[in-house]
């Protein structure tokens, strides 16, 4: 599936906010979408030991959630690939009933041998059921590894397949596109981030947030129109 275009996304939400605001223009839409109380949203990350923080627990979730106010409940559980994560997609995330679900994985999966067309499979199930159940699924594309070689082409098929699905994503792998000195400072075990990898994943959600609430509200008035 391609990914629709920019102008078609645009058109779209213009539609939408015409037929359920007609006294909004597509700009005040939008401008309302930026101005609004984004603490009353709840997000769910939903993911492995990248999303809970290891070493140390600290985690880009928290610091989003400390500098936001955004509600974010960090799922993260160490060792976990996406079908373990699916597994837990009821208990740890539909019943938090949130707005919102960053679904963050893949990596241990290429280490217990999964394919991309295995890894992309569980990622379409697992938005599938978020969008059923009113939540708006948002997938983070996995950070690279330092350790080159099959593992980091299977994580790079599996980018590009996320980027091509049409599936709103955050691109958190670009910003680890650095030096190999400042690589290494960034994942020291080639794997977890360091704090100042941490950093950068938050930097990138708070860029990300307007487009992604922004989403929200269109699964909204798209629901509102269904009906």
């Amino acid at each position: 599936m391609q990914k629709k275009p920019r102008k078609y996304r645009r058109f779209r939400l213009t539609i939408l906010s015409l037929c359920l605001f007609p006294m909004f223009t597509p700009l005040q839409f939008t401008r309302a979408v930026e101005t609004m109380d984004w603490t009353k949203l709840k997000i769910v990350a939903l993911g492995d030991s990248i999303t809970w923080g290891y070493p140390n627990g600290r985690s880009w979730t928290n610091l989003v959630s400390i500098e936001t106010g955004i509600q974010i409940v960090n799922r993260g559980v160490s060792g976990e690939t996406l079908e373990e994560m699916y597994y837990r997609l009821e208990n740890d995330v539909i019943r938090e009933k949130p707005e919102i679900c960053i679904i963050m994985g893949g990596t241990n999966d290429v280490f217990f041998g999964n394919t991309p067309e295995e890894m992309m499979n569980m990622i379409e199930q697992m938005a599938g059921e978020l969008k059923r159940r009113k939540i708006t699924p948002v997938i983070g594309l996995p950070i690279p590894l330092t350790r080159r070689g099959q593992t980091e082409e299977k994580l790079q098929a599996l980018r590009r397949k996320l980027q091509d699905s049409g599936m709103l994503t955050i691109d958190f792998a670009s910003d680890f596109a650095r030096s190999k000195k400042d690589f290494k400072k960034l994942l020291p075990d080639g794997i977890h981030p360091a704090d100042e990898g941490k950093r950068l994943m938050a930097e990138r959600l708070k860029k990300e947030l307007p487009r992604i609430v922004s989403a929200y509200v269109e699964s909204k008035l798209e629901a509102e129109i269904s009906n």
